[in-house]
Parts: structure tokens; C-alpha cells; sequence
């Protein structure tokens, strides 16, 4: 009654009152007609008085319902003056967001009791129940120039001091540092490659740097592989170690060397693995929330791979994935933690002669492209050659072990293709600065 007198005696607070609250965040229902009301009238005449709403709500026949002409003057005479309209409005969404919560857990409750569903799906429910009045219940303003200016400058000032080319988190790899500028707090970063290429080894160097050399925690989901098997990946990475001797157990002295440094090394790094197969992006993203409030410097997380995640089963897959790639770049937002997920591309690229991917060779594609800030493509010349394939395209002055990583997109900068080598027996990706190393490194 309170909000509603107050936009009776000043229209001019309904703006700051409409960027507070809906008309469903009244309790009572006649109040929510009235504020439906005043809307209606304000935005043709451009003003509120009691004789236009009397006919507004009378023209629907809306206004027995209110508690008619009466119940409108008292309303009128309720609050003497305006001025507290804006603190008014915040105990009404206040209560309101209370009341829904109280609703969320009845039904939570009920969904319980009743078991009448497979408990991923009533957890899943439960989750995007409590989440949508979270959602609902936080409202930004928008900010003046004035403001972002400001904070701009002071930005630009820090890092002209700090002098870095480097802003974001660095992955290890100094030519994609370059013109990524590092991963940046709430990008959704998209690595795509046909099967085989290195997409997983190449995710698992940048979170093995980002945790052992950064010292930044880092998780990675994998759908696929098993959390041993990629704990040995990192091994022979780290200590260049050949996955066949680490697989058998047969290594040299110098890799029984390396083997101890490696493993002492990943074991203080502050990297995560979860292996759960089947996952769904709400799992993910609790998942990732309990973490950020263990680890609050949580600086990645790694998806292997986007569509293996699990989907709600209403919709057809290219519409399932589409929104799964919405909801990991909300994740990045909401926790403004940059997000890799792992892609396959379609098989179509095998068709064409350039066989160098482009944005809509990803597999089941949907808004991915859209929701991404960075799409980057592996592409291996030798990949194709053992098909017979040669691509005119191709630098014969580079290694033969050479991975072209494609910047298909990158929102911040510019679409450039960085080279990279890649020992696969090392599972290692490394500069062509250091091609002179015989073991890659």
C-alpha cells in the first residue's frame, strides 16, 4: 500500500520502482492489478491520478475486484509522502523472493516424499528452481559513463604500470598468450578438432600450467577418460616421459628421474578431476560452485567434452547442446571463471580439400559459435596426409608434428592461427621456439 500511495502522490518514482519490482512481487492480488494498472496509465498519459486509474481498472472490469473507488482513496491517503518509495519497493521484493523460497521448498519437499522420479532429475529440478528466484532477485542497475570511465582509466593506468602484455591467465603458451591476451574472467572458450588431433592432451597442458606454473586452481570434467588415466597424461607431460614406457612401467633411469620430479610437482598443484561420466550441466555447475567456495581463487574449468554432457531429454540433441553451451557461459559469468569445453567437429571437413575447420564444422553446433568468445581449431596437416591428403595450404618449412591452433573467433582480439608442436608420445604441446629440443620440451 505503501509503494502504491507513494506513485499516486509522485509519479515521477515509478521508473525507480518498475527497476525494483514486477507486479507479481505484491502478495496481495488486488494490488498486483492496481500496479498493473498504473503501469498501463503511466504509459499512455505519461502521469497517474486517481480518476484515470478509476477508469482504467473500470474498463477491464477490474475495478470491483480492487475493492472499488474506496479502497483506491484509501490507498491515496495511506502514505503522506513519497520519499521513502525506493525502500518501500525493496522490503515488498524482499518478502516476495522469501515467499518464493518458502513455495520452492514445499515443492522440493513434495518432489522428495513423492520419489516419483529418478533422483538426478528431482536434484536437477531443484537446483533450476532455486536458481531462477536467485536469478530473479538480483537486479542491476545500469551504470553512468561517468562511473565506467572511471573505472576504465584506473584499469588502463594499473596495467601500463604493471606492464604486461599478459592480462588474463596465462596458458602456458606464449604465442596464444600474445594474442588472447590470456583467458579472461567469464569467457566461454570453445577447442574443437576432429578425434585423435590432440584436443584433450592440448586442454590438459594449458590446466597443467595454469595449476603447476600459475599455482591457480583449476578443475577439469572428464566425460570420457578416467581420472588415472589423465593423472598419467600429466605425467609423462610434465617429467617428458613416453606413454608406452609409463603404461608398462618400464622406464629408463633418467624417466624413473623425471617420473619423481613430475609426480611431486602435479602432487602440490592445485588441479581437480572429476571423472563422473553422464554429467549434466547442473551437476557442473554445483559442482564448480561448492569448489569456488572451498578454492575463492578458482582461476579454470576444463570440459572434456561439450557434447557428451548430459541433456534434459525434452528437446532434440542440436537444441540440447545449444543450450548447455548457454548455460556454461552463464557459469563463466556467474562465477567469472573462464570456461574451456572440448567440442568435435562434423565430419563434413572430410569432404571438402581445405580440410582446415571453420565455425560451422562443430558438431551439433546450435548457438555455440554464438555463446562462444573464443572458438579455436586444431588442425594437423599429418592427420590428413595419412589419408593420402595434401593440403595446399600447408608450410612445408614447419615440422612435421606442427598443430595449427585456429582462431576462428576471438572476441577480445584478433583471429589469428598460432603454431604449436606437438609430441604425442610426450602427450606435450610446446612453442616452436623450443624445436631444437630433442625431446620436445
Amino acid at each position: 500500500m505503501s509503494v502504491l500511495g507513494s506513485l499516486m502522490i509522485d509519479n515521477s518514482k515509478i521508473a525507480t520502482v518498475q527497476s525494483i519490482i514486477v507486479a507479481e512481487d505484491f502478495y496481495k492480488q488486488r494490488h498486483q492489478i492496481i500496479f498493473n494498472a498504473m503501469e498501463k496509465v503511466y504509459d499512455k498519459t505519461g502521469s497517474i491520478d486517481i480518476v484515470q486509474l478509476i477508469y482504467q481498472l473500470d474498463s477491464y472490469d477490474e475495478l470491483e475486484n480492487v475493492g472499488g473507488d474506496a479502497y483506491l482513496i484509501t490507498i491515496s491517503n495511506y502514505t503522506p509522502t513519497a520519499h521513502n518509495v525506493e525502500q518501500y519497493a525493496r522490503i515488498v521484493k524482499e518478502k516476495a523472493t522469501l515467499r518464493r523460497l518458502i513455495s520452492a521448498s514445499q515443492k522440493i519437499s513434495n518432489d522428495a516424499y513423492n520419489e516419483g522420479d529418478e533422483i538426478e532429475n528431482i536434484i536437477d529440478r531443484s537446483e533450476k528452481l532455486i536458481l531462477s528466484i536467485g536469478e530473479n532477485s538480483q537486479s542491476n542497475e545500469p551504470q553512468p559513463m561517468s562511473k565506467l570511465i572511471s573505472e576504465a582509466f584506473d584499469n588502463i593506468i594499473k596495467l601500463s604500470e604493471e606492464k604486461r602484455e599478459v592480462v588474463g591467465l596465462p596458458t602456458g603458451f606464449i604465442e596464444l598468450d600474445r594474442v588472447t591476451s590470456g583467458l579472461q574472467p567469464d569467457q566461454l572458450i570453445i577447442i574443437a578438432a576432429r578425434p585423435s588431433v590432440g584436443k584433450t592432451a592440448f586442454a590438459l597442458n594449458i590446466a597443467q600450467n595454469v595449476g603447476t606454473k600459475s599455482k591457480v586452481p583449476v578443475v577439469v570434467f572428464s566425460l570420457e577418460m578416467g581420472a588415472i588415466d589423465l593423472v598419467y597424461r600429466m605425467i609423462c607431460s610434465e617429467g617428458i616421459i613416453h606413454a608406452s614406457h609409463l603404461k608398462t612401467g618400464q622406464l629408463t633411469d633418467d624417466e624413473w628421474n623425471s617420473f619423481t620430479v613430475a609426480t611431486n610437482t602435479l602432487k602440490d598443484a592445485p588441479i581437480f578431476i572429476d571423472d563422473s561420466a553422464g554429467i549434466k550441466v547442473s551437476e557442473i555447475r554445483a559442482k564448480c560452485r561448492r569448489l569456488k567456495q572451498q578454492n575463492p581463487d578458482l582461476g579454470l574449468i576444463v570440459i572434456d567434452y561439450l557434447q557428451l554432457i548430459d541433456g534434459n531429454g525434452r528437446e532434440n540433441r542440436q537444441q540440447e547442446v545449444s543450450e548447455i553451451s548457454r548455460q556454461l557461459k552463464k557459469l563463466a559469468k556467474e562465477l567469472s571463471v573462464p570456461v574451456i569445453a572440448l567440442s568435435q567437429l562434423s565430419r563434413g571437413l572430410e569432404q571438402r580439400q581445405n580440410k582446415r575447420p571453420i565455425l560451422s564444422d562443430i558438431r551439433e553446433s546450435g548457438s555455440i559459435e554464438q555463446d562462444a568468445d573464443i572458438v579455436a581449431f586444431l588442425y594437423r596437416e599429418d592427420y590428413h596426409q595419412q589419408d593420402g591428403d595434401e593440403d595446399e595450404g600447408f608450410k612445408d618449412d614447419l615440422p612435421d608434428n606442427t598443430v595449427e591452433v585456429i582462431l576462428a573467433k576471438n572476441r577480445s582480439g584478433a583471429r589469428e592461427t598460432v603454431n604449436l608442436l606437438f609430441k604425442k608420445e610426450y602427450n606435450k604441446f610446446s612453442s616452436l621456439s623450443y624445436a631444437q629440443d630433442p625431446t620436445g620440451y
